[in-house]
């Protein structure tokens, strides 16, 4: 049994929540399975394995609220380290790499923001030598994250910026495909022009719930109309899941069949069957899967959902050979895995990648914030090296994206997630898509960018997180998206 100690001098910074949602990772970045718990003014971090490893836990800074933060590599030894200078030395640490990347790739790095860096750098060196004096050196070291956190905001989004001016000056906008999911009524007229001003593209879903209520009924109505209005608006359309693991996207009567998988698959080959049938020819994406990770749907184990996932895969070439086709991993960090034994998501799309299968892209949903369910708040430089990440399996990236506005009960929200952080508001929504939707417009391998939730007025996943509230009066993430869609992207 490993075990690595940290001092927590300050036992108001971290909360039951925060231990709760943190675990270790190996060199590989692979979550291990671990059990925390307050010894006295001490974490401990026990694990069955004794190699070295990274520490990631939700941390609470002034000025930035809550983020996920990790230390370098540690290794166990008999003197506990001082929590708070782990996580400023691993934050710097990364950091500093990130800019050599750059550096390497011959990005120029705005002189005022280095010196920033070197400011950080020095700052922590004081945390460093006072750690005779926990108290002083994690007073040091919390004041060195709130210098650090935010310029890699800063530094993240201003290359960003120059990296999209780059690719602008060889075509004059980007043709990245940015949608909303249209939600499962058509829109007003006033909510239907605010779309047109934000988006590009509209993703139409198909959940079978919805479709087929009682078993050989089906009504394809309201999806009718919403291909009819995308083709009148010359809106792209990204479609599906064909087949989503997740409870709510399935009838209630199928759950008659739980535990029969030649029954189930059958019964999701012809509805797939049925979709790509009706609909081929007027998609221009199709989404095969989705849930991947954290979906759980009639009691399927990660075996079996990847089987139906490679039918599904299978039958939608069949059927419709010209049109890419993605699957969608949530949780792309593997969050996951630190509670229950999984596969990474990026193994498991290593794997698909690898299959000829013909896919044509990946897509990471990334519901932020949410737990357990979602996907940790991180840094905007952590959120880029996660999508370079994935950009090296060698195939276009699909970002779906949800992110909240409020973190209160939202009676309309079908899953349980709840949020730890209290601070989200219609506010902060909007400065997050501000910061980080530039860090993906940035990245060549992001092909695509797609709002999970459009409406706060119907049922729908993840509490709080569309871009038009209950009363259908528009947040000001939406303001945000239209001023990226007016100025970047054509």
């Amino acid at each position: 049994m490993g075990l690595i100690r940290f001092l927590v001098p300050h036992r108001e910074r971290i909360s039951p929540a925060s231990i709760e949602r943190a675990y270790l990772t190996g060199l590989d970045e692979v979550p291990w399975a671990c059990h925390l718990r307050m010894n006295g003014g001490e974490l401990h971090v026990e694990r069955r394995v004794d190699d070295s490893g990274c520490f990631h836990i939700p941390w609470s800074v002034n000025g930035y609220g809550e983020t996920t933060l990790t230390t370098a590599t540690l290794m166990e030894r008999d003197r506990p380290y001082i929590l708070e200078v782990e996580l400023a030395r691993g934050t710097i640490n990364r950091l500093r790499n990130r800019v050599s990347d750059w550096k390497l790739q011959q990005t120029p790095i705005p002189a005022a923001l280095e010196a920033r860096l070197h400011q950080c750098v020095a700052s922590f060196s004081e945390a460093v030598v006072a750690q005779s004096d926990p108290s002083r050196a994690a007073e040091l070291a919390q004041a060195t994250l709130e210098m650090t956190l935010p310029l890699t905001g800063e530094l993240a989004c201003s290359l960003a910026h120059a990296a999209i001016a780059a690719r602008r000056a060889k075509n004059n906008k980007l043709t990245t495909l940015f949608g909303a999911d249209l939600g499962h009524k058509l829109l007003d007229a006033q909510s239907a022009q605010r779309f047109l001003d934000a988006f590009n593209t509209a993703v139409i879903g198909m959940p079978w719930h919805d479709i087929e209520v009682r078993e050989g009924e089906k009504d394809w109505s309201r999806v009718d109309a919403q291909f009819d209005w995308c083709t009148a608006h010359g809106l792209r359309v990204c479609s599906g899941p064909l087949l989503k693991f997740d409870r709510a996207s399935v009838p209630d009567w199928l759950y008659l069949w739980e535990g029969d998988e030649e029954t189930i698959l059958s019964l999701i080959t012809e509805h797939v069957r049925e979709k790509i049938d009706r609909y081929r020819g007027r998609v221009h994406v199709w989404q095969c899967a989705a849930r991947l990770v954290t979906g759980e749907l009639l009691s399927l184990t990660q075996e079996q959902r990847m089987r139906m996932t490679i039918r599904s895969i299978e039958l939608a070439r069949q059927l419709d050979a010209q049109t890419p086709m993605v699957v969608t991993f949530d949780q792309p960090w593997g969050e996951h895995a630190a509670r229950q034994e999984s596969d990474l998501p990026l193994h498991f799309a290593d794997a698909l990648a690898r299959s000829n299968l013909g896919l044509a892209g990946l897509g990471l949903e990334i519901n932020l914030g949410y737990y357990p369910g979602g996907t940790l708040h991180r840094h905007a430089v952590e959120f880029g090296r996660q999508l370079d990440r994935w950009s090296f399996l060698g195939l276009p990236l699909l970002v779906v994206l949800t992110v909240p506005s409020a973190s209160q009960k939202d009676r309309r929200a079908r899953r349980p997630d709840r949020l730890p952080d209290k601070r989200w508001s219609p506010e902060i929504q909007a400065a997050w898509t501000r910061e980080f939707l530039p860090v993906m417009l940035a990245q060549p391998a992001v092909q695509a960018v797609v709002w999970n939730q459009l409406r706060d007025d119907e049922p729908h996943d993840f509490a709080h997180a569309g871009l038009l509230d209950g009363a259908g009066t528009p947040k000001p993430a939406l303001e945000a998206i239209t001023e990226l869609r007016r100025d970047l992207l054509f």
